[in-house]
C-alpha cells in the first residue's frame, strides 16, 4: 500500500502487487483532500489487502 500525491495536490491511496518478473499492478482505491478520509481509504486497502492473505498459524 502507498500514498502519492496526485496533478490536484490530493493524495491517493495504491495497493501495488508485484511479481518476482518485476511486472507491477497497481489498484487505485481512491484519492482525497481531506485527512479523516485518507485514514478511511488507508483502512479500506488494509482490509483488501488482508483479504488476500493466508493466515499463519505459529502454534503455541
Amino acid at each position: 500500500m502507498r500514498t502519492v500525491k496526485t496533478a490536484s495536490e490530493a493524495r491517493a491511496v495504491q495497493i501495488v502487487h508485484s511479481s518476482r518478473r518485476g511486472s507491477r499492478d497497481i489498484e487505485h482505491v481512491g484519492s482525497t483532500h481531506d485527512d479523516a478520509a485518507l485514514e478511511a481509504l488507508k483502512a479500506v486497502a488494509r482490509q483488501r489487502l488482508a483479504v488476500g492473505q493466508p493466515e499463519l498459524d505459529f502454534g503455541p
